[in-house]
């Protein structure tokens, strides 16, 4: 922890120090004079009194000097009335009075124009963009001759943080720094933009929901700030007035809520512990709803609210993160969450009057969005190379593992044929000395030698199968063949042993069935039989029901035993390979557990599943479905 606290102070150092040299350079060398400190101001808490009441009943001795120009007003509902007189000589330069502040939802200027009269400029966020006379960001208005004479009375009023710079300027100064200050600001917005599509693109490539919320966050910060600077009213609604202040509060609220989010993904040991889980849930609903508060709650409220909430989010994720171990790429994402803490910190502080307006302070948090998102693109770059690496290695992995299985496919089928042919040669000899031998107790031995001998063959004959299936050399062969006489060849295999169980072999057939159909008649046989040799080899007592009907265009092919039933816990692993519904089942009827598996496998070759319907102690159905278009 004590090296923690060291790194974020060497941090603060590094990001705080430049800024604020730069800060101070930036005002030292602007072309443009800052005369706030020579304005007087009056404070209307009515915010009802208007220009005519200020000259007829307001006297400038009830104006009074700002103690510290440098501070905000803070957040109030008054409107305060700025009065200021030139105190250098009328040149022929064109001097203009600027406002750099785009945030003001209320400005009002008002001074003597040629003819002698008070002509009233209005301004501010909530007017149009249209009505500013030079075509920029900032407000300005060209200093007349009667400013000179008589002064400026400016009318301020915002529901947000109050700040009122004013600077004078010489026509050409102001165009050429808004020029300037556009081809920063292209910079700045581009950036952030080119990161959210490559994070979008990478999301399409990897499909990892942590690159998609942070091209989210990304687009909708660059939102955010286009409105806090008044870039979005200046190119996408110039025409339209008092809508910056919503577009702040919804972008806002979006941005929080895919930048929680991105956080919360990249972190999986979050997903883990439902404390974390639970709170940032909570907070994704709180960020989510201030989208829909925007319309309902005041703005002066609002944006009083969303600081702090941010605030609190920032701290909750910087406190987990602060005392675990991180990896190379989660430690760009700590960083990036301590420049924002101290950011969001600062800001407050400004927008509350504590600290004074600064180049640095008015834009920490366009500086500390920047890092920020430079930071989290260092993480997630460092992610995207793992998931490269990680893609690469399974897809070798993969490869690997298909070779071997085909390997291992080619070397079962080949041992597996190669041991068959000698057994069944068994087979026939056994066959000649049971039919040769006269005593009956030896005659019964070979019989039952023999029935092992056939167990052995059904063995290998069911792994032949299951691996010709996994090398992909089992074939679907289509043909018309007789319904009825596939049936009647299943039931001619397979009542001599349910007869042998004291079973019935009970086979329904609808009346609308087909003489002919169009599929393959021996794994349509193969299947039926494992189905039948299963459902005998579990019933203890009772019948076995073989049932065929006509479903539009398919036939559905059942197998419905009165056997034990089977586990719903036990269904999932029931058609995986070597697998039966447990191990005493195997203890007590025996088999390799390869037969359904096989039929699943072999309808699914054949475009069709294998269903199950079951109850314990009473049953189950097994069916499948064949197409005979």
């Amino acid at each position: 922890m004590r090296y923690l606290l060291v790194r974020i102070l060497i941090i603060i150092f590094l990001i705080l120090v430049p800024l604020a040299f730069l800060s101070r350079c930036a005002e030292r060398n602007s072309p443009c004079k800052d005369h706030s400190k020579e304005m007087i101001y009056w404070e209307d808490k009515s915010a009802k009194i208007s220009f005519n009441d200020i000259l007829s009943k307001q006297s400038l001795e009830d104006f009074k000097p700002k103690a510290n120009p440098s501070l905000n007003l803070g957040y109030s509902k008054s409107a305060f009335w700025y009065y200021w007189k030139p105190n250098f000589p009328h040149q022929s330069a064109r001097y203009w009075l600027v406002v750099d502040n785009p945030l003001i939802d209320y400005l009002d200027f008002y001074q003597v124009e040629e003819a002698g009269t008070w002509i009233e400029r209005r301004m501010g966020d909530n007017q149009p963009f249209t009505n500013r006379i030079i075509p920029i960001r900032p407000f300005s208005l060209r200093l007349t001759e009667g400013a000179y004479q008589k002064g400026i009375f400016i009318r301020i009023q915002s529901e947000g943080s109050i700040r009122f710079p004013m600077e004078v300027c010489k026509g050409d100064v102001i165009i050429a720094n808004a020029a300037q200050t556009e081809i920063a600001y292209g910079l700045f917005y581009g950036s952030i933009l080119f990161i959210s599509i490559y994070q979008l693109l990478s999301y399409f490539y990897s499909r990892n929901i942590t690159f998609l919320t942070y091209s989210f966050f990304g687009f909708t910060l660059s939102i955010f700030l286009a409105s806090h600077s008044g870039h979005l009213q200046e190119f996408f609604y110039p025409t339209l007035g008092g809508i910056s202040n919503y577009i702040n509060h919804i972008s806002s609220s979006l941005s929080i809520v895919f930048g929680t989010y991105f956080i919360y993904s990249f972190f999986p040991f979050m997903k883990e512990n439902k404390i974390y889980r639970t709170t940032v849930y909570v907070s994704l609903i709180l960020s989510g709803s201030i989208s829909f508060l925007t319309f309902l709650i005041p703005y002066s409220i609002l944006s009083r609210l969303i600081p702090f909430h941010s605030l609190a989010i920032v701290i909750f994720y910087f406190v987990i993160l602060a005392k675990r171990k991180l990896n190379y790429s989660e430690k760009w994402i700590r960083r990036g969450i301590i420049v924002v803490l101290i950011s969001i910190i600062i800001a407050v502080m400004r927008n509350y009057s504590l600290i004074p307006n600064s180049f640095f302070t008015l834009h920490i948090v366009k500086i500390s969005q920047f890092i920020q998102v430079l930071f989290f693109a260092l993480a997630t770059s460092s992610q995207y190379k793992m998931i490269e690496q990680y893609a690469l290695t399974t897809i070798t992995e993969k490869n690997t593992a298909l070779k071997l299985a085909k390997s291992k496919s080619e070397i079962l089928a080949y041992l597996s044929h190669e041991i068959r042919s000698p057994i069944h040669s068994m087979l026939a000899y056994l066959e000649l000395l049971t039919e040769k031998e006269n005593n009956n107790e030896n005659k019964s031995e070979l019989k039952l030698v023999q029935k092992s001998a056939e167990h052995v063959v059904a063995l290998i004959s069911n792994i032949l199968e299951q691996s010709r299936l996994e090398a992909g050399k089992v074939e679907i062969q289509k043909e018309t063949f007789y319904l009825q006489t596939l049936i009647d060849d299943i039931t001619l295999e397979q009542r001599p042993i349910a007869k042998q169980k004291e079973l019935i072999l009970e086979v329904v057939s609808s009346e609308d069935l087909p003489k002919s159909i169009w599929g393959d008649p021996l794994r349509i046989h193969q299947v039926l039989t494992n189905l039948i040799s299963n459902a005998i080899k579990f019933t203890k007592s009772g019948k076995v029901i073989l049932s065929i009907a006509k479903w539009n265009d398919q036939i559905c092919f059942s197998v419905t035993d009165s056997g034990l039933g089977i586990k719903s816990e036990e269904i999932e692993s029931l058609f995986d390979e070597f697998k039966q519904a447990n191990h005493s089942i195997y203890k007590q009827f025996g088999g390799t557990g390869l037969g359904l598996s096989i039929s699943k496998s072999l309808l699914n070759l054949m475009g069709s599943d294998l269903k199950l319907k079951t109850e314990m102690d009473v049953g189950s159905e097994f069916y499948f479905l064949i197409n005979i278009s």
